[in-house]
């Protein structure tokens, strides 16, 4: 396989270490694409970006116009999404280098990783997942679960975003969350290739249009792969009222439980504050 390269292999022809070429892989500063995790680079992707960077070009915007070259797989409007709800415009045909997981992995990997604090929980292929779960945790929430992507164009090299969709919205229609029975409602993103979850606050997210994008830096979810709550502030301007700054969270699984309680209790204290 002389063809691939290795993080190792370009951080030795680089002179760089290791994890300085992890995050420039990561910040979309070199080409390369996961395989099992484990980031590799084809090697006329690296021979072509080493020429034109060296040449004074640009990092992000070479390694933009080599990953520009790779195939995109268009989804067909009728075609399952890998969790969610319905298909996206033939813009937003994502990337063979983007790993997603279908609706019940996303919810069996977000109970596993709350292990014995889970008391019971709804069918994994329902959505959005009901679960009961045991204090300090929320005793009962209702979570609408995504896959945190990096499609290719559109946004920023690197970050991830998620597109609301909910049970039963169609394209051109708005929808709110679930927040009747009690339950509190999260609103979570799962990042596949880094093993990240990515907490938002679901209730400054109302009255949204259909598959609205909803962003996540990737400085934050390489933080977060480092073994900690990451957290990232974003400007909001909800539709039914003023701006307002949102936090958001990041979190490797063993984290999670950690991570739904600040989340629970930094939304509480927004909305108090409101």
């Amino acid at each position: 396989m002389d063809d691939i390269l290795t993080i190792r292999d370009v951080a030795t022809r680089l002179k760089l270490g290791e994890r300085t070429v992890t995050s420039m892989l990561a910040d979309g500063e070199l080409p390369g694409f996961k395989l099992r995790g484990q980031w590799r680079l084809r090697r006329d992707h690296f021979e072509r970006w080493l020429a034109e960077v060296a040449a004074g070009g640009h990092v992000q915007s070479v390694t933009a116009d080599i990953m520009g070259s790779v195939q995109i797989v268009p989804v067909a409007p009728d075609q399952e999404r890998g969790g969610d709800e319905a298909a996206l415009g033939a813009d937003d045909g994502l990337s063979l280098l983007t790993e997603k997981v279908p609706q019940s992995e996303l919810h069996r990997r977000f109970l596993q990783a709350l292990g014995g604090r889970v008391r019971s929980h709804s069918d994994f292929d329902q959505k959005p997942m009901e679960a009961d779960l045991a204090p300090p945790l929320p005793t009962r929430v209702r979570v609408y679960m995504f896959n945190a992507t990096r499609p290719p164009g559109g946004r920023p090299t690197g970050e991830h975003k998620i597109q609301l969709i909910v049970p039963g919205q169609k394209r051109g229609q708005r929808a709110n969350f679930d927040h009747s029975g009690g339950r509190i409602v999260l609103l979570a993103g799962y990042a596949a290739e880094d093993d990240v979850f990515v907490i938002w606050d679901a209730g400054l997210y109302n009255d949204f249009a259909w598959s609205r994008n909803v962003q996540v830096r990737a400085a934050t979810i390489i933080e977060a792969t480092a073994g900690k709550i990451a957290h990232q502030e974003r400007r909001l301007r909800p539709g039914d009222g003023d701006a307002v700054t949102e936090t958001l969270l990041a979190c490797p699984p063993g984290r999670l439980a950690d991570a739904i309680v600040k989340r629970v209790e930094m939304t509480r204290d927004r909305m108090a504050g409101a």
